[in-house]
């Protein structure tokens, strides 16, 4: 991918951050909707918000915005979505581990994933990668094997947040290699990105689309994605399934979800309005660009998706040795 694109990629979501403060100003008025966010404005999850927000206004007939609460690994805007009027006012859109994860990994949450919240559609997909400085030497997956076989100081990985996926997946990795990972976790991919990049950390398992740029310019050396086969956004990283470990597959996900209780009808037009967006080619260019695939589904679809991964990530959490929540 050319430069040029990444460039565009940014022009998107800062084209969208430009009106999303006026929009968080009107959240409370009783004539708007709101999409809550858990993570900052500019963000991956906030660009497929504000990229969903125009098609869903239509589809109920009211002004929505985008509300951004970010805190605890989106864990605040989750707290309030399910403690909101099951009214069509309020929905947000939530990465998949929330549901899947994170009651494995975090000791008090303050809402049930299956209980307090309607699933409307999945939204996007995406890949993770595992990266290396480029200053390193290490240029393949192999080298990456020994080097933290041979080097103790080559067991750390960074990722942009404790008890997340990317966090789980460097645990699940090292578990599978036989040598014990350690995990330094950052308050954002921006951080982790300029430890990657600075050889603050040997390594760090993140977001593709956190990835690509730094990986053009020669930065980071992405040695393999988290997946059953290679993304086009990265067509010489091999996947982890043709490196001989398809049970490492770990994806990203995000997905829009309303208070238990919603109407059904609301929920219906609420998928359908996404369902529209995300078909759109222009939308789905967009997410392309930013390192994400267009996915939407049915409530039952992404219900049951959640539930698998649920049960997925509690097998995961009970093999790995000392484990504990945080």
């Amino acid at each position: 991918m050319k430069k040029s694109k990444i460039s565009l990629g940014a022009a998107i979501i800062a084209s969208f951050l430009s009106v999303g403060w006026l929009g968080t100003a009107q959240a409370d008025s009783a004539q708007t909707a709101r999409i809550l966010v858990g993570f900052p404005a500019g963000g991956n999850v906030d660009l497929v918000a504000r990229l969903i927000a125009p098609d869903l206004s239509k589809a109920l007939g009211r002004p929505v915005i985008v509300d951004n609460r970010p805190g605890a690994s989106g864990r605040l805007a989750l707290n309030l979505a399910t403690t909101s009027a099951a009214d069509g006012s309020t929905f947000i859109l939530t990465p998949g581990v929330a549901l899947s994860l994170y009651p494995h990994t975090f000791t008090e949450l303050r809402y049930e994933p299956f209980k307090d919240l309607a699933p409307i559609s999945n939204a996007v997909n995406w890949n993770l990668g595992l990266a290396v400085p480029s200053s390193s030497g290490i240029k393949s997956f192999a080298d990456y094997v020994q080097s933290i076989k041979t080097d103790p100081n080559q067991t750390f990985f960074a990722s942009s947040s404790t008890g997340s996926g990317q966090h789980l997946a460097g645990l699940y990795l090292g578990q599978t290699l036989g040598v014990p990972l350690e995990h330094v976790g950052y308050k954002g991919a921006s951080e982790a990105i300029v430890a990657l990049v600075g050889a603050q950390v040997p390594a760090a398992v993140l977001n593709i689309g956190e990835l690509i740029q730094q990986s053009e310019a020669g930065k980071v050396n992405v040695l393999a994605l988290f997946d059953s086969q290679r993304d086009p956004l990265l067509p010489d990283t091999p996947s982890i399934a043709e490196l001989g470990y398809p049970q490492l597959k770990v994806n990203g996900w995000l997905a829009f979800y309303a208070p238990a209780g919603t109407k059904p009808e609301l929920i219906q037009a609420a998928q359908a309005s996404i369902a529209t967006t995300l078909n759109n080619e222009a939308v789905k260019e967009k997410l392309r660009l930013a390192g994400m695939q267009s996915a939407s589904s049915t409530p039952e679809e992404l219900d049951a998706k959640g539930k698998k991964e649920f049960e997925h990530w509690q097998t995961v959490t009970s093999s790995l040795p000392n484990f504990s929540k945080f």
